[in-house]
C-alpha cells in the first residue's frame, strides 16, 4: 500500500510538472499495478512452492543419509566424483528452473527463480565438499579452508547469475569461514585479528550494499550488521575496550548510512547496539579461530 501510494504521488507530480499527460499517467499506473499483481503469488502458487521445497529437501535428505551410510566404504575418488556430480546436477537443475534468459540479469522473483537460487546455493556447498575431499580426505585444516574458498567462489557466481536473498546468505555463509580460516588457520593469527577480519568483512558488506551490489537493501544491511557485530564480539580478551569500541562503530555506521538511505534495518542495527550482550569465551576450534560469539 505504501509503495502504491508513493508511485501514485510521483506520477501526480510528473503530471503537475507537465512531463506526463493524464492519459499517460493512467497507462503507467495500470502497467505498474499489473506488474505488482503478476509478482504477487496466489495461495495456490505458495502451496506449490512450499511443496517443491519440501520435495527437494526430502530428496537431498535421502541422498545425505545414503552417503553417510556408505561414506566410509567409498574411495576418495568415488567421494569426489559423487559430490562433483551432485554439484553439477544441482547447478544444471537451477539453470533449467530459472531459464537461460533469466541468468545474469535481474528477473522478477518467481517461485522458479527462488527455487533455482536455492539449488545454486546447494551446488556451492556440494562443490566445497568435493574440493575438500579431493585435496585431503582426512579433513586437515588446509583442506577445509581451500574447500570453503571454492564454495565462496561458486556462491558468488551463483549470486551473479541469479541475484537473490538466498544467494546473499550463501555468500555470507562461505565468507565467514573463509576469513576465519585464512587468518586463524593458515596465517595462525590470534582471535583479535580474526575478529578484526570479521569486522572488516562487515564494513565491506555495508559498502557493497550501499553501492547497490545486492538485490535487497534490507537483507544486505542485516547481513553487514551481523558480520560486523560478529567481529566486534569475537574480540574477547583481557578487557573489552576494543570489542565495545567496534560495537560503537557499527552503530555509527548504521546511523551514518541512515542519513542517506532510509532503511529500517539500519535504525534497528544502530539502536540495538546500546545493549549488546557480553561475549563469553568458549572452547576454541581448529587452531584457535573457531570461537562462538556471545550468548
Amino acid at each position: 500500500m505504501a509503495h502504491g501510494h508513493r508511485v501514485g504521488t510521483a506520477l501526480r507530480r510528473l503530471v503537475d510538472e507537465g512531463v506526463l499527460t493524464e492519459a499517460q499517467r493512467d497507462a503507467v499506473a495500470a502497467e505498474v499495478a499489473a506488474e505488482e499483481a503478476a509478482a504477487r503469488p496466489s495461495p495456490g502458487k505458495l502451496v506449490a512452492e512450499v511443496a517443491a521445497y519440501a520435495g527437494a529437501g526430502l530428496l537431498l535428505g535421502g541422498l545425505v543419509l545414503f552417503l553417510e551410510a556408505s561414506w566410509g566404504d567409498l574411495a576418495q575418488a568415488s567421494r569426489v566424483a559423487i559430490l562433483a556430480a551432485v554439484a553439477i546436477g544441482l547447478a544444471l537443475g537451477g539453470i533449467a528452473l530459472a531459464g537461460r534468459a533469466s541468468l545474469f540479469r535481474s528477473p522478477v522473483p518467481t517461485a522458479r527463480t527462488r527455487l533455482a537460487a536455492v539449488l545454486f546455493a546447494l551446488a556451492a556447498a556440494a562443490l566445497a565438499g568435493a574440493v575438500g575431499a579431493g585435496i585431503d580426505d582426512s579433513g586437515s585444516d588446509e583442506a577445509w579452508v581451500l574447500a570453503v574458498c571454492a564454495g565462496l567462489v561458486a556462491a558468488v557466481l551463483g549470486y551473479v547469475a541469479l541475484p537473490s536473498v538466498v544467494g546473499m546468505l550463501a555468500c555470507a555463509g562461505f565468507a565467514v569461514p573463509v576469513v576465519g580460516g585464512v587468518l586463524g588457520t593458515l596465517l595462525e593469527l590470534d582471535e583479535l585479528w580474526v575478529g578484526l577480519g570479521f569486522f572488516a568483512l562487515g564494513m565491506v558488506w555495508f559498502g557493497l550494499t550501499r553501492a547497490g551490489a545486492f538485490v535487497e537493501f534490507w537483507a544486505g544491511y542485516a547481513i553487514a550488521i551481523a558480520l560486523a557485530l560478529l567481529g566486534a564480539q569475537w574480540v574477547d580478551f583481557e578487557g573489552r575496550g576494543v570489542s565495545a569500541g567496534l560495537t560503537v562503530l557499527v552503530a555509527i555506521a548504521c546511523f551514518a548510512l541512515y542519513a542517506t538511505h532510509r532503511s529500517p534495518v539500519l535504525v534497528i542495527g544502530g539502536a540495538g547496539r546500546s545493549r549488546s550482550p557480553s561475549p563469553r569465551r568458549c572452547p576454541s576450534g581448529p587452531r584457535g579461530w573457531a570461537r562462538p560469539v556471545s550468548f
